[in-house]
């Protein structure tokens, strides 16, 4: 018994072609999603008198409550400089605060203030609505499966790029940069 997937409105027989061809629409579709959503988010933090950058560093430290400097820099991809300017902005407009960490005062803590917990629940509002704008006529079961595939593909994800961060360049990279 051959498993099948169903695309579109054929029953494709899965193969280790048919699997990459499924995996490059996804992919596709991924970096679509990605690009609609940051420039959604643009709007949305031009709207609220952020940048992009700061709107993630909020929501970042909602999710860590509160974490040194250096940690948020890694998390955020960026270095430790560009988080300090960028947390700096944010302490002035008083949406966060810094204090010495108790355990090595050489480093810094940052948590959200009441007013920084304030403005990203405005934003999460204008988040949400848009998502539930986004699938208004769908029905409930197929928003809880996409919400489940999502969770599953953001697993798969995780675990390719744990995959992948351990691997060797093959040879033919590894002639390109000699």
């Amino acid at each position: 018994m051959h498993a099948a997937c169903r695309c579109s409105l054929f029953v494709v027989p899965e193969s280790p072609e048919s699997m990459r061809l499924a995996a490059e629409r996804v992919l596709d579709r991924m970096a679509l999603l990605n690009r609609r959503s940051r420039a959604f988010a643009a709007t949305v933090a031009q709207r609220s008198g952020l940048q992009p950058a700061q709107v993630q560093l909020l929501f970042a430290l909602y999710r860590a409550s509160e974490c040194r400097v250096a940690a948020l820099a890694e998390q955020q991809l960026v270095d430790p400089s560009v988080a300090s300017r960028q947390i700096a902005s944010l302490e002035k407009a008083g949406l966060i605060a810094r204090r010495s960490d108790p355990e090595d005062g050489r480093a810094t803590l940052v948590s959200l203030t009441e007013a920084g917990l304030d403005r990203l629940r405005a934003l999460r509002r204008l988040h949400v609505t848009a998502a539930a704008d986004a699938v208004a006529d769908w029905p409930l079961e197929h928003v809880d499966r996409l919400a489940a595939d999502l969770e599953v593909l953001i697993g798969g994800i995780e675990h390719a790029h744990s995959n992948f961060a351990g691997l060797e360049p093959d040879n033919e990279q590894q002639e390109q940069h000699a």
